[in-house]
């Protein structure tokens, strides 16, 4: 089995049809598809059921865990040389695997990052291409890990992994704290800390449906990126990873509208903070003033007579204050 497909469905009845033919109509037929329902309350498992395709792989959780639960028990099943991630309601274009194999193959890397993707958009039927990123225009180059985490989304399905790699450095989706679609960062932020380099190409397309009641529309998102951020930085401790030279966090927009999140940015950006001034290139200026903002705060009640609990709005109007 050359490559292992991975993907977490939750009540993506009306998309997982679309997905699972992409992945079983690749021009690559040495694949294995691992679907994991998390306990969907609408028919997904009947709509996946219904392909009779042998290289199909079902599995299905009794009660709801979460993405990266059904990620990591998509990764324990599979049997691939590589292994791929795919989201549930996103599709492919039919040769993706096959280039993706490929590279990996020629190049011998543990990872591989293919920075072409669409943005789907069903309600206006338009479609975005993804940018250059300041990356190779044809052919692929190599990128210091820094400058890739600094161009490019921490998205797992840009990437393909190699299974051994994974297993080997006990490579894992994080804990269920961390969640509204911010999985992705700690994962390839883990992957990313056993290598200096990756090679980086612009090859088929992946189809990246923009829906307005996904997750990625949701308000917590931004402060979970900090959540995320946070697993990953104790991780890397814990296993002696080094975390100076890395960007540690950044702001997005960032709403801090409890004081739970406020508490929790804080505490994170005070044990990161010495870091973080050491190396400000490799942080956006909403970045920096996001965590200055906090901190300069004592507390919730005054980070509020202060700022707008939407802290990226925050930051705006005071850019548009400051005069040249």
């Amino acid at each position: 089995m050359l490559v292992s497909v991975i993907i977490p469905v939750y009540n993506a009845a009306p998309f997982i049809g679309k997905c699972m033919e992409s992945v079983l109509g690749q021009t690559l037929e040495s694949l294995e598809l691992i679907c994991v329902d998390d306990h969907s309350s609408d028919n997904s498992l009947e709509v996946m059921s219904g392909f009779t395709d042998s290289r199909l792989k079902i599995i299905h959780f009794p009660e709801n865990k979460g993405v990266s639960a059904a990620r990591n028990a998509g990764l324990d099943a599979a049997s691939g040389e590589y292994v791929y991630f795919l989201d549930s309601d996103d599709w492919l274009d039919l040769d993706y695997l096959e280039v993706m194999c490929a590279k990996a193959e020629d190049s011998g890397d543990d990872v591989i990052v293919n920075s072409n993707y669409i943005e789907e958009f069903p309600e206006s039927g338009k479609r975005a291409l993804s940018s250059r990123f300041g990356f190779v225009e044809d052919e692929p180059g190599y990128y210091p890990m820094d400058v890739i985490q600094n161009r490019f989304p921490p998205v797992v399905w840009a990437r393909l992994f190699r299974r051994r790699f994974l297993v080997e450095k006990d490579i894992h989706f994080p804990p269920p704290f961390v969640r509204n679609g911010t999985e992705d960062i700690f994962f390839t932020g883990l992957a990313s800390s056993y290598h200096d380099k990756a090679l980086v190409f612009r090859g088929p397309y992946y189809h990246y449906l923009q829906r307005q009641e996904s997750l990625l529309h949701q308000k917590d998102l931004y402060f979970h990126n900090i959540v995320s951020f946070k697993a990953l930085h104790d991780e890397r401790k814990t296993r002696n990873l080094p975390t100076e030279g890395l960007r540690l966090f950044y702001g997005g927009t960032v709403i801090l509208d409890t004081e739970e999140k406020f508490d929790f940015a804080k505490s994170f950006f005070s044990e990161i903070a010495p870091e973080v001034r050491r190396h400000t290139p490799l942080y956006a200026p909403l970045d920096l003033f996001l965590m200055e903002a906090v901190l300069s705060c004592e507390d919730y009640s005054v980070f509020k007579a202060r700022f707008n609990p939407n802290i990226s709005i925050s930051f705006i109007r005071n850019r548009m204050r400051i005069k040249p």
